[in-house]
């Protein structure tokens, strides 16, 4: 399973993390600074807390579960400068948009290629929407 992280394939990188964010708030937050989350958990918990991690990885669990993009934009919204890692169901032609909302690596499926992927970042240069960097829509320029 290859790691793209920083718009770079990650050699030495953190594992993803298996703790859920659910079991890291009733464990206590001395278990760990890295957690896994998807839309099913509590966004205002997650917000609260993000401060006390530094890796969220968001799991998409299928394709055409969106929630992880409104996650990632609204902890870099809410000031996270951790790593935002998408996990599961990474499709190739939505990683750039991944990134303008704030994921910051991506793992990809064993049956994805890196350097195709490596490719992505980027590839649409003329957005409608700001985005987590600051960059605003086309039509603000």
């Amino acid at each position: 399973m290859a790691l793209i992280k920083d718009r770079q394939l990650s050699i030495k990188h953190a594992a993803t993390p298996q703790l859920r964010f659910s079991d890291w708030l009733i464990e206590g937050t001395g278990t760990g600074d890295a957690v896994l989350t998807n839309g099913e958990d509590d966004l205002s918990s997650l917000l609260a807390n993000a401060n006390k991690l530094s890796m969220i990885a968001i799991e998409f669990e299928a394709f055409t579960d969106g929630r992880g993009f409104s996650i990632a934009r609204m902890l870099r919204r809410n000031g996270f400068e951790g790593e935002i890692r998408a996990v599961g169901d990474v499709a190739m032609d939505r990683i750039d948009f991944m990134q303008r909302v704030g994921f910051n690596a991506f793992e990809l499926r064993d049956d994805q290629d890196a350097v195709q992927a490596l490719t992505k970042l980027g590839e649409v240069s003329v957005h409608f929407q700001p985005s987590a960097d600051g960059k605003g829509p086309a039509y603000m320029v």
